[in-house]
């Protein structure tokens, strides 16, 4: 059991030392995937003297590339590597989920330009493309939609794994002996424990922390 939880410590150690220069390698790659989608996206549009259907198959493959996907792959991969099992921590958790919803909303253009791309290869001239060379396109394109889907469910389930912030209660508030009055337990003047006994006059040994009662001289 002691080699288990000495295991588990050095795991935490790694994870927080790692953790900030890995989320923030990952959101670096998003923003660099934000620049080249929407570089993409303008270059495939504005193509003068190109027919609509030639514009949404280029816009579908130039979003829909192994770069992109690849990066939205590892953003992810890095997220949920973070998030492994450890003692008590949520540093980082902020992070964590801009960076996931970030690779979700990512993965729904990606998903989203491949299938306008896919409409456009259908549409292109069938005597000026050949038909393998449509096929192969609509492959790619399925195939780099389908990554990129299940990459942005991966991101939507990963929101839920991540650590939520820990809220430390607010200390109770601990009356005065003129505001106690009648015999019951109250907040524990002296810190140590959770509630002691007022007797009516006194403070009493009798302490107790949750549902557990014990003894700790007044004093």
């Amino acid at each position: 059991m002691a080699d288990v939880e000495a295991g588990q410590g050095a795991g935490a150690g790694v994870v927080a030392t790692w953790r900030t220069p890995l989320e923030t390698t990952a959101l670096i790659l998003l923003a660099a995937l934000v620049v080249s989608i929407v570089g993409a996206i303008v270059g495939a549009v504005f193509r003068p003297g190109t027919e609509a259907w030639v514009k949404l198959s280029v816009l579908g493959i130039s979003v829909v590339s192994p770069w992109h996907v690849a990066v939205l792959v590892i953003a992810v991969g890095l997220v949920f590597a973070l998030r492994i099992p450890f003692p008590p921590d949520v540093r980082g958790a902020p992070t964590a989920r801009l960076l996931l919803l970030g690779a979700a909303v990512l993965s729904a253009v990606v998903a989203l330009c491949a299938f306008i791309g896919i409409i456009g290869t259908i549409g292109l001239d069938i005597f000026g493309v050949t038909v393998p060379r449509k096929i192969g396109q609509i492959m790619e394109l399925l195939g780099g939609g389908a990554v990129a889907v299940a990459v942005g469910l991966l991101a939507l389930r990963g929101q839920s794994l991540v650590p939520a912030p820990v809220r430390t209660p607010a200390p109770p508030t601990v009356p005065t002996t003129a505001e106690l009055g009648a015999p019951g337990w109250a907040a524990d003047p002296y810190g140590r424990h959770q509630w002691r006994y007022w007797d009516g006059n006194r403070w009493t040994e009798q302490v107790a922390d949750g549902s557990t009662q014990s003894t700790d001289p007044a004093q």
